[in-house]
């Protein structure tokens, strides 16, 4: 079993070092319960960083663990769909998952994710999330939107009714891990520039898949209210970025002939 943990980054000074010294560990987690992803590897996929303290700090990373991979992009593209598209086009293993660096894995959480991708032959696994910000921590659980709309149960073989049952809800992509066949056969593309792009991202995934699989296990916590966040301030900026998003989802609605359930729920 082989999995690509892709990590975008852009001038992520004050994070980037204890985000891999975490990720490695991760992987080596993984390593060491059975031998179930032996060629595991992070894959830094670096947006164009203009701070020194980012790239030292990677290559020092890089010359002490040998499961980096990286990625270098000339300029900044302001997106982290970029490096995550990038990453996804460059990963050689038959897994994929996405890892901010200002957040983080939970425990064995993709060791519990891939072995259940190894006994269910699924195309994803979807776990839960845990989001914090500096009034309170929830517990984000998606297996139980699952289990509400797909008859209790969390194996779906029938993900796009699973869906619509559903409302179209989304989860983080940071809390599963996918076929890298799903992502690369379809031809699936994050939307560059725009805010909120993962939603969209994650609706598509579940139409390419034949079958999923839901995990009542916390994959990541997300830290929410990060100071300058784009999607945490409320501008012209912001407006323009969500614009951009909802122009593309027209015609991804329309190919998947679900504008008019899109409408009624969302």
């Amino acid at each position: 079993q082989r999995l690509a943990i892709v990590v975008p980054c852009y001038n992520e000074e004050p994070v980037m070092e204890e985000s891999a010294k975490q990720l490695t560990g991760v992987i080596q987690n993984l390593i060491d319960k059975n031998k179930i992803a032996p060629n595991s590897f992070v894959l830094f996929v670096n947006d164009g960083s203009t701070d020194d303290t980012t790239i030292k700090i990677i290559n020092r990373l890089r010359r002490r663990h040998t499961d980096i991979v990286y990625y270098e992009f000339e300029d900044g593209s302001g997106s982290a769909s970029r490096p995550r598209n990038k990453g996804a086009r460059i990963a050689t293993t038959e897994y994929i998952t996405y890892l901010d660096p200002d957040n983080e894995a939970c425990g064995d959480g993709f060791h519990q994710m891939l072995d259940a991708m190894k006994k269910q032959d699924v195309d994803m696994v979807v776990g839960n999330i845990i989001k914090e910000d500096n009034n309170r921590r929830v517990a984000g659980k998606y297996t139980g939107t699952i289990k509400k709309y797909n008859n209790d149960r969390l194996y779906i073989d029938n993900p796009r009714e699973y869906l619509i049952n559903a409302g179209i809800r989304v989860q983080s992509i940071q809390a599963l891990i996918v076929k890298t066949s799903v992502i690369v056969d379809n031809n699936l593309i994050m939307v560059e520039g725009a805010a909120g792009q993962d939603t969209m991202f994650f609706q598509e995934l579940v139409l390419n898949c034949n079958s999923i699989q839901g995990i009542n296990k916390f994959i990541h916590v997300y830290y929410a209210a990060v100071a300058g966040s784009v999607t945490n301030t409320v501008s012209k900026k912001f407006f323009e970025k969500y614009y951009k998003l909802e122009i593309e989802r027209i015609p991804y609605l329309e190919r998947y002939d679900l504008i008019d359930v899109y409408l009624k729920e969302r």
